[in-house]
């Protein structure tokens, strides 16, 4: 497992690497609250820096309805729009409203020209080398008010919305209402110029037709005189004549019929039906000779022929016979000349009315074409009084014109800024600020390869985490000063994992080195001697860092010979050996012989002074250089009998501590354990990590100091 994987799986991420939990994912963000909430701070305060640069702009509103079947007579002749064609038609209003020419015209009204804000030519230019233009730029100032003029349809309505935007609120609304007038004044001007086109095109169709009727008229009197007719009068009076025969003719055709059928009914044989039909005079006659014949027949029966009263019966009926036979034969005579007279009528009228035809239709012929002129004039007179009659109706309606829309309500000056909009923009960076929060912290958490934990070093070097040391203001004397402290009980437990893992039985030599300097070495080396020292151990502490020695500030010993000195030659064991006055731990100095450090080390000098301080010494603390800086140190570590190495907690990345450990196991060096040194209490507290238990409050009862 590498390095960042130990490190991830102490911070809570599963084996290979699985998906942080919940309560993992919010213990990275307490950690790295730090860099959420200085990215959120960072993003306001840019936030509020675009806030105070950006400029601050007032949109009014107005509306219009568009509704043109509730206009005046111009179009009350017009039938109503289909819906869906007005929908349509609506919003097409908005584009005119929002249209480069009314933009054009709303500029030249309101003197927008005059305002830097619409005019590029008056705007000062922020960069000294950039020249604004000599003259206004009439488009530039029109496509900048149509920029600012905008124009929508309410969804579902007829109902037009006209908003201006602008840095001053009292030219917002001007300019807004403005806006809307344009558009009934343009509205209203289409209709007047449709209907004086209108208007123009009926006087001229008028025009031509008045000229041509009147030389309809000229050639109608010409047809008339030509003809004989006086103007007013019937032209032909053939017609009523033969239409009078034709009605005399019918009614003799009528009488003749029924004379010819009496008269033949009384030619067929039937006497007395012909003489009842021809004198019905002859009925009271016929009625008596009935009354006879039946008186004949009864006194026959009964009495013979002689009976007077029979032969006096029989002379009265012959006598009425005789009379009816008379009469009916007058009036069949009289019957046959009626035929004869109506037969004679009919003839007479039939050649009347052929002739009566005839002239008709020559008279016909020759007024047809004056009856063709009459009825052209008089068509001619009625397209003419139509065409007069549009002409007042339009001159009517022109007068009354009106646009196809009306203002519902005007623009008012807006109170508050309508842009921008301060609280959102301040809420989206915010938003933002702790969005990016988030993934920086995500990502810092993700590339610090840095050493947090016990468990991280111990996956990462295969060594015991011996202590995790606190950084204290005074952590050379605060062992021994403060017992009881957080720092005094990890040094205690370095000497408990110390005697566990290095096997201390008895007198040793334990090396203290790092990865590279900085990461408090040399002040665990003191913390550590003092603390064993205190607990009635004899030590020495030896400073074997040549190039850097430490323990001439610690211990006040600056100039005193040391440990290169005795190995060169120059200075016994009682000369080097100093006591520390705040502890019962002796010191040794790193000494003058920086030159042949290397060389002294590699000489037998440096196992026959070890060999002589195990003698005399429970613990011998060698403080030798990072591994990184001098071969010497790993020499010094490779000559004890174990070596503690020194991680700075969360600033030491994970390669650095690999490649120092494997130089280290290189040269031969026993590795005992690590320390994660200067650890930040606070901070680590909030961790959430295991092993940062010991640094909550629940634990201030078991520490002081």
């Amino acid at each position: 497992m590498n390095s960042d994987a130990r490190a991830r799986s102490t911070a809570g991420f599963g084996a290979g690497g699985a998906t942080l939990s919940l309560a993992d994912q919010l213990l990275v963000l307490r950690r790295r609250w730090r860099v959420i909430l200085a990215a959120t701070g960072v993003v306001i305060c840019l936030t509020c820096l675009a806030l105070a640069l950006m400029p601050i702009r007032y949109t009014a509103t107005g509306t219009l309805l568009y509704d043109p079947g509730q206009v005046g007579l111009a179009a009350s002749a017009t039938p109503a729009p289909d819906p869906g064609s007005l929908s349509a038609t609506t919003a097409s209003q908005s584009e005119i409203i929002a249209s480069l020419p009314q933009a054009n015209a709303l500029a030249a009204r309101l003197g927008l020209a005059s305002r830097p804000e619409f005019n590029p030519a008056l705007r000062r230019s922020f960069w000294p080398w950039r020249r604004a233009p000599a003259a206004p730029d009439a488009p530039a100032v029109a496509a900048a008010v149509r920029r600012a003029l905008s124009a929508s349809v309410v969804p579902d309505s007829r109902v037009l919305t006209v908003s201006f935007t602008s840095a001053d609120p009292v030219l917002a609304a001007a300019a807004a209402n403005a806006a809307m007038q344009l558009y009934l004044d343009h509205e209203r001007d289409q209709q007047f110029a449709a209907l004086n086109d209108t208007r123009v095109w009926l006087v001229g169709n008028a025009a031509k037709l008045a000229s041509s009727l009147d030389a309809t008229e000229t050639r109608l009197a010409a047809a008339r005189a030509a003809a004989g007719v006086v103007p007013g009068t019937q032209a032909n009076l053939t017609t009523e004549t033969a239409s009078g025969i034709a009605a005399s003719l019918v009614q003799a055709e009528a009488d003749l019929a029924m004379n010819q059928a009496r008269l033949g009914s009384a030619a067929r044989g039937q006497s007395a039906a012909a003489n009842a039909a021809i004198a019905p005079n002859l009925l009271p006659l016929r009625n008596d000779q009935a009354d006879l014949s039946a008186q004949v027949q009864s006194l026959s029966g009964e009495y013979g022929p002689d009976y007077p009263k029979l032969r006096a019966a029989r002379a009265s009926l012959a006598a009425i016979t005789a009379e009816i036979d008379t009469e009916a034969g007058r009036e069949l005579a009289a019957a046959r000349g009626d035929v004869a007279a109506g037969q004679a009528e009919v003839a007479t009228l039939r050649a009347a009315l052929a002739s009566a035809r005839t002239q008709s239709q020559t008279e016909d012929a020759d007024s047809a074409p004056i009856r063709a002129l009459e009825q052209q004039a008089e068509a001619g007179r009625d397209m003419l009084r139509d065409v007069t009659l549009q002409i007042d109706q339009l001159a009517q309606a022109a007068s009354l014109v009106r646009p196809d829309a009306r203002i519902l309500s005007e623009a008012a000056v807006p109170p508050a800024p309508s842009t921008p909009s301060r609280f959102l923009l301040l809420a989206a960076g915010a938003a933002l600020g702790l969005c990016l929060g988030l993934l920086l912290a995500a990502l810092d958490e993700a590339l610090d390869t840095s050493l947090r934990t016990g468990q991280a070093v111990r996956e990462l070097t295969g060594l015991a985490c011996l202590a995790l040391v606190p950084e204290v203001e005074d952590p050379r004397g605060a062992a021994v000063s403060a017992p009881f402290s957080v720092f005094a009980e990890q040094m205690r437990a370095l000497r408990t994992g110390l005697a566990l893992a290095a096997g201390l039985d008895g007198p040793r030599v334990i090396a203290v080195t790092a990865a590279r300097p900085g990461e408090g070495k040399t002040t665990l080396t003191i913390a550590l001697a003092r603390t064993l020292a205190a607990a009635g151990l004899r030590v020495v502490a030896i400073d074997g860092d040549i190039r850097r020695p430490n323990f001439d500030a610690a211990f006040h010993m600056r100039g005193a010979k040391g440990l290169t000195d005795h190995l060169a030659g120059l200075a016994g064991l009682d000369e080097i050996i100093e006591s520390d006055p705040e502890s019962e731990l002796d010191v040794i100095a790193a000494g003058a012989q920086a030159a042949t450090a290397l060389s002294l080390f590699l000489s037998p000098a440096l196992p026959a002074l070890l060999a002589t301080l195990r003698a005399h010494y429970d613990v011998v603390l060698l403080d030798v250089p990072p591994a990184f800086a001098l071969a010497e140190g790993r020499v010094l570590a490779g000559r004890a009998d174990a070596a503690l190495f020194c991680v700075r907690w969360g600033e030491t990345p994970a390669r650095v501590v690999a490649a120092a450990l494997g130089a280290l196991r290189e040269a031969g060096v026993n590795l005992a354990g690590a320390v994660l040194t200067r650890v930040d209490a606070t901070a680590h507290g909030r961790s959430g990590f295991a092993d940062s238990e010991i640094y909550q409050p629940r634990y201030s009862g078991y520490f002081r100091g």
